[in-house]
C-alpha cells in the first residue's frame, strides 16, 4: 500500500522516480503503449459518473513508467507527482502464501483485494469467511486450537477480535463503515493466524526434511 504523499510502484513496491504520460478526463491511453484494455476501463470508470459528467474534474490520471522496474501503471492524483498521487491499476495487494489451502487461500486473497480497492467492510467480512473455513478445516474452534497449543493465547485474542468485528459490522443496524486503519490491522491478524496454522508449520517441515536428507547423505 502506498504511503500518504508518496507514489509507490504496484509492480516492484519501490518509491522512486517516475516518467508520466498525463491523461485528463476521458483522454485515450496512447495505443503505442499497448496496455491492457482494462486500463482504459479503469480511467473511464474513475473519471466519469454514471450520467457522463465529470465527477472529479480536478483529478489527473497518468500512465506512469517506474524508473526502477520500467513497468507501466495507472496513477491518479492532483498536482506534482511527488505528492498526492496513488496507483489505481494494477491493484497493489499483498501476495498470499501458497501453503494456505483452498478455499481459505482464495477467500483471504479476496479480502486483500477488497482492502486494495478501499472496500474495508468487504475486507473484514472476507476475513471472517476465511476464519470460519479455517475452523471447519481444522475441525476445531479458536478456543480449541488454543487449548491444543496450535496457537498462542495472544494469537487467539487477535483472531477472536476479527470474528467480533466482523459480527459487529455484519449487522444491518450498524453503519457499514470500517476505517482503513482498523481493516488493515484486522487483515494482519487474519494473516498471522493463517501463517501460524498453515504456512510456518509447512515451511518448518520442509526445512527439517531438507536437513535430514543432507545428514543422511553425509
Amino acid at each position: 500500500m502506498s504511503e500518504k504523499g508518496k507514489l509507490i510502484c504496484p509492480h516492484c513496491k519501490v518509491t522512486t522516480s517516475f516518467h508520466p504520460v498525463r491523461i485528463r478526463g476521458l483522454g485515450e491511453v496512447p495505443s503505442e503503449l499497448k496496455l491492457h484494455s482494462v486500463v482504459r476501463k479503469t480511467v473511464k470508470l474513475e473519471a466519469y459518473t454514471r450520467d457522463g459528467s465529470e465527477s472529479e474534474p480536478h483529478v489527473n490520471y497518468a500512465i506512469v513508467e517506474c524508473q526502477a522496474c520500467f513497468k507501466f501503471f495507472i496513477a491518479k492524483g492532483t498536482g506534482d507527482l511527488s505528492r498526492g498521487w496513488s496507483a489505481v491499476y494494477p491493484l497493489s495487494h499483498r501476495s498470499v502464501a501458497k501453503e494456505i489451502p483452498e478455499p481459505i487461500r482464495n477467500q483471504f486473497e479476496e479480502a486483500c483485494l477488497c482492502f486494495a480497492v478501499s472496500a474495508y467492510t468487504g475486507c473484514l467480512l472476507m476475513c471472517r469467511t476465511a476464519l470460519i473455513n479455517l475452523q471447519r478445516q481444522q475441525k476445531a474452534n479458536l478456543q480449541e486450537l488454543t487449548d491444543k497449543g496450535s496457537i498462542s493465547k495472544f494469537l487467539y485474542a487477535e483472531s477472536n477480535e476479527v470474528r467480533l468485528w466482523a459480527n459487529l459490522f455484519g449487522h444491518e443496524d450498524v453503519p457499514p463503515s470500517v476505517s482503513r486503519e482498523d481493516a488493515e490491522q484486522l487483515l494482519v491478524y487474519t494473516e498471522t493466524l493463517l501463517n501460524a496454522i498453515y504456512v510456518e508449520p509447512k515451511r518448518l517441515s520442509d526445512l527439517t526434511d531438507k536437513r535430514k536428507k543432507i545428514e543422511g547423505s553425509s
